[in-house]
């Protein structure tokens, strides 16, 4: 296991989910041909907005997920990109993950931030996903808030949190910070992929990156539009669990 995994960064149009596809097609063409699983920001198929989600919502699988698929077959490539998902009378603020062959996984984020909550009923569980690069957990922007999400994913033996968000500029120094928490706390590889540029006057921090499974940032861009991305290596996680014992420590303590 020896791939890489990338955040991609892009300042979406509100509203213009045909533009927001396009960009989505331009950053994955700019992708290194080694990267097997690549994150990109949340809602980002429609723009933060949580006065059009509703109107803009799709179902899963759904006319967009079969767009998205054509993308990642398009650049062998499975792609983890935000969308409003409607299911029924219900809206959640989703994650899927898309292959050539379709959706492969969706998770719906289990903690709305702030107004969300008016918006968007709550997942009510972790989501994995089996990749070429590891098992990969499901993450949404404020979920990275709280170890437990964590917790509970390396319980479920995961290689890789993968994390996509709005997270603004006034909170980058948390989003580093917690990233890298979640990262030591695995230990596992967070892969963490946010929005650019100012939406309805949210202004967006960027700063996507990888930290690998020792908590330190291996890769991290700027306020831009781009793709950052890094290696995942077996050695890099039999290391860290040797040198940060927590999974093994917990499961002693349960048995």
């Amino acid at each position: 296991m020896s791939d890489r995994i990338a955040a991609c960064q892009f300042e979406p149009v509100i509203g213009d989910i045909d533009a927001n596809l396009e960009s989505i097609r331009a950053l994955g063409s700019d992708l290194r041909t080694d990267v097997a699983f690549a994150v990109f920001p949340e809602l980002c198929v429609t723009g933060y907005d949580l006065e059009t989600v509703a109107d803009l919502a799709t179902s899963v699988p759904g006319p967009i997920t079969n767009s998205l698929a054509e993308i990642a077959g398009s650049i062998q490539c499975l792609l983890a990109v935000g969308l409003p998902e409607r299911d029924g009378d219900d809206l959640f603020n989703t994650t899927v993950v898309v292959s050539g062959d379709g959706v492969e996984a969706a998770y719906r984020k289990q903690y709305p931030w702030g107004a969300e909550a008016e918006v968007f009923s709550s997942g009510e569980e972790p989501t994995t996903v089996e990749t070429p690069v590891g098992t990969v957990g499901l993450c949404c922007c404020y979920d990275l808030n709280f170890p437990e999400v964590g917790l509970e994913y390396a319980q479920l033996g995961c290689d890789i949190l993968a994390v996509n968000a709005a997270w603004r500029t006034s909170y980058l120094p948390d989003w580093r910070l917690l990233s890298r928490a979640r990262a030591r706390d695995g230990p596992f590889y967070v892969v963490a992929s946010n929005h650019t540029g100012d939406q309805h006057g949210r202004n967006h921090a960027g700063h996507s990156l990888v930290a690998g499974p020792d908590g330190r940032i291996r890769s991290e861009g700027d306020t831009k539009n781009g793709v950052v991305s890094a290696p995942v290596t077996v050695s890099d996680l039999e290391q860290a669990h040797e040198q940060n014992p927590v999974r093994a420590t917990r499961s002693s303590d349960q048995d």
